[in-house]
């Protein structure tokens, strides 16, 4: 298993990118300063579990990540189901938002 910083900052990087732009993103989501992010985004250091908790509320790659870390990938599908279910709430919101009735 790959450790714990790569994770987190692969899963960080395919949920926002390797921008700076992405990098400014997460430090605003978490309240952290650019240089401590660009470190997680580089797996030099990895987030507080403070910081951890704010990035799975915001990204299910995060999540996904942590539940595989943690040994709980018996967890990841009924995660994936919820994931499809928000995604397809949004979808649905989206129509009706063009075709209100």
């Amino acid at each position: 298993m790959r450790p714990f910083a790569e994770m987190i900052a692969a899963a960080m990087t395919a949920e926002w990118g390797a921008t700076p732009s992405a990098r400014k993103e997460v430090g605003r989501l978490t309240n952290t300063d650019e240089r401590a992010v660009r470190n997680w985004f580089e797996a030099k250091n990895c987030p507080s579990a403070e910081n951890l908790v704010v990035l799975i509320r915001h990204s299910d790659t995060v999540l996904e990540a942590v539940l595989q870390l943690s040994g709980r990938k018996a967890l990841l599908p009924s995660t994936r189901l919820l994931i499809v279910r928000d995604r397809l709430r949004g979808v649905l919101e989206a129509i009706e938002d063009l075709h209100p009735s």
